[in-house]
């Protein structure tokens, strides 16, 4: 496996402890530019934008936040920010590029700007992961979060004043989170994703031990397509969870945690109707898989715990590349053909995030975020690579436009890999003595 250095990359003052889904990449004040978020056990909230390397804006006293999530809560086509604490309390925030503007102007240079929750509601305790996704396909976002004691629940933003929308400037609809569902699972859950049916129709899943996972389908979907009469199905979860083993064997600990991640891209032109779902799903003692349909199309063993899993386009091709980090730091970028590299960061990482990160004005660039227990935040930007497999320098060549109209000019045969070799060497180590000596004879 290949090994890569990464160099350009930014330091962040973060005091305190993360979890692991306390730290996430988006476009929080809906400028089209994402930012960096990331929140500690004490109830601190910081912002990061752009090339600064001091806070942009900050909330304190949210207590133990547990995750952080990023997504169109109201389904109003803007992005809230979502905190969430281990007690169970929710804190919202919506901001637009406008919003702050007045108390940037006012605020000293080094000052952050404060951020104050628009909405404040308390969900149950012990919730360790969120999602903010249209589970149902109805083109509304539902609001879903994992607890540590093994349930699964869905809520969905209620307006109080659905007539109160006519304002298209604002991002904020007054209202509450009311639950929808639940559900019990047998395991511990690890993380929570969106997949898809065969027919496009979104696929809510969530991790379970031993590279298992379960689908988790929603009862008033399933009540409405099938006009199923009212008490037809149990008021107990489990009678909505539907259970995929994978394979134990390629596990080496049937009780492992397990992170997995769904819609992974195949190309660009992926689309919900037209591409088979792919998933992807790593476990804590180092196992990596690609899934199409449930079947495993490879597998990726390695010696490190492997504690979280993204994906995201590093080649910026529209294809998506998996990204695996363990506790050691060491991080592994795999595509679909299970070509892979390795990139190590030197310290212990508490959290990890990879996405898009906009450093420069407009601009978001594909990057990977390290927060270590050393009290600091290091995002390396702009990690774009040509190319996951390996090559050689001629293959290289080969591809380029200029190099073989150049060639043409030369009157020298593109085929003839021995004498190609000979040029470029001499190109580029300079064996021209060698050469001036064959002119002469």
């Amino acid at each position: 496996m290949r090994s890569v250095v990464f160099v350009e990359h930014l330091e962040f003052d973060f005091p305190g402890n993360v979890f692991p889904n306390a730290i996430i990449l988006g476009d929080v004040d809906n400028d089209n530019e994402n930012e960096l978020i990331v929140a500690n056990v004490e109830g601190q909230l910081t912002v990061f934008k752009g090339s600064d390397t001091l806070p942009w804006a900050n909330c304190c006293n949210l207590g133990m936040i547990s995750c952080i999530g990023i997504g169109d809560i109201c389904s109003m086509k803007k992005n809230c920010l979502v905190t969430i604490s281990a007690e169970g309390v929710c804190h919202m925030f919506s901001l637009n590029p406008s919003s702050h503007n007045e108390d940037e102007k006012k605020k000293a240079s080094d000052d952050p700007f404060r951020l104050s929750p628009c909405h404040i509601q308390h969900l149950p305790a012990n919730i360790k992961v969120v999602l903010i996704e249209d589970i149902d396909g109805d083109g509304k976002m539902e609001f879903v979060v994992g607890q540590t004691d093994r349930v699964v629940q869905a809520y969905r933003w209620v307006e109080n004043q659905p007539s109160a929308m006519n304002d298209s400037s604002s991002i904020f609809a007054p209202g509450k989170l009311v639950l929808l569902q639940k559900w019990h699972l047998n395991g511990q859950i690890g993380s929570l994703s969106l997949g898809r049916h065969r027919d496009g129709r979104p696929k809510l899943v969530v991790s379970q031990p031993g590279c298992n996972y379960a689908e988790l389908q929603c009862s008033w979907v399933k009540v409405q397509d099938e006009e199923v009469a009212s008490g037809a199905y149990s008021s107990k979860g489990e009678s909505y969870v539907k259970w995929h083993p994978i394979s134990n064997k390629r596990a080496r600990n049937s009780n492992v945690t397990t992170e997995l991640v769904g819609r992974v891209r195949q190309s660009a032109e992926d689309t919900d109707d037209v591409v088979p779902n792919r998933m992807a799903m790593c476990t804590l003692d180092g196992t990596l898989m690609m899934l199409e349909e449930d079947q495993i199309l490879w597998s990726l063993l390695v010696d490190r715990q492997l504690f979280s899993l993204t994906k995201f386009d590093i080649n910026c091709d529209g294809q998506d590349e998996v990204v695996v980090c363990a506790w050691d730091g060491w991080t592994y970028l795999v595509d679909h053909s299970q070509e892979s590299v390795r990139f190590h960061f030197q310290e212990n990482v508490c959290a990890f995030c990879a996405g898009q990160y906009s450093s420069t004005t407009g601009t978001n660039r594909p990057c990977l975020v390290y927060a270590t227990f050393n009290k600091r935040i290091y995002l390396y930007c702009n990690v774009q690579l040509p190319r996951i497999p390996s090559s050689d320098l001629q293959q290289v060549l080969s591809e380029n436009k200029k190099v073989q109209e150049k060639l043409k000019e030369l009157k020298i045969d593109a085929n003839d890999t021995s004498k190609l070799r000979e040029l470029y060497q001499w190109c580029f180590y300079g064996n021209h003595a060698r050469y001036k000596a064959e002119d002469q004879t």
